[in-house]
């Protein structure tokens, strides 16, 4: 069976294709304007007038979609290393691009997911210290303001 050798060029013109298609679904995954997952939960018409604990809210949401987001990059790294590895035709060289680029990308998650319980214990503590129990309610990962 005749190996198929793959071109970095080629391989580097499907992954930023990719990327950009993923970033022209942005809106799409956000729904800010959505009215069974609203991006902003006060202020609108028919919405209660906005508080400190909206804005906390409002953070928390953001924070949600750039892990989603964050995810999903790691998730591409994870498979551009696999195709580097896989297609290397036994170069020694793309193998090891392949191996350095998976671990990179975990190595990226496991910061990621750091920065992420530092920043949700940040919000949680905020949240204990600055508002009283009228104002919060809810867990460290899920906050929420009383109606």
């Amino acid at each position: 069976m005749k190996a198929m050798k793959i071109n970095s060029k080629i391989a580097t013109r499907i992954f930023l294709f990719s990327f950009f298609f993923c970033l022209l679904l942005v809106p799409f995954i956000t729904q800010a304007d959505s009215s069974w997952w609203p991006l902003v939960r006060c202020g609108g018409p028919t919405q209660p007038d906005c508080t400190l604990c909206d804005l906390l809210d409002l953070a928390q949401r953001i924070l949600h979609f750039a892990m989603q987001i964050a995810f999903l990059i790691v998730v591409g790294f994870i498979v551009y290393g696999g195709f580097r590895w896989v297609f290397s035709v036994g170069k020694e060289e793309n193998i090891r691009e392949g191996q350095r680029v998976i671990t990179n990308a975990i190595i990226g998650l496991i910061i990621i997911l750091s920065a992420w319980l530092i920043v949700n214990t940040v919000f949680w503590f905020i949240a204990q210290v600055g508002f009283s129990s009228e104002y919060y309610t809810g867990t460290w990962y899920n906050i929420e303001c009383p109606k």
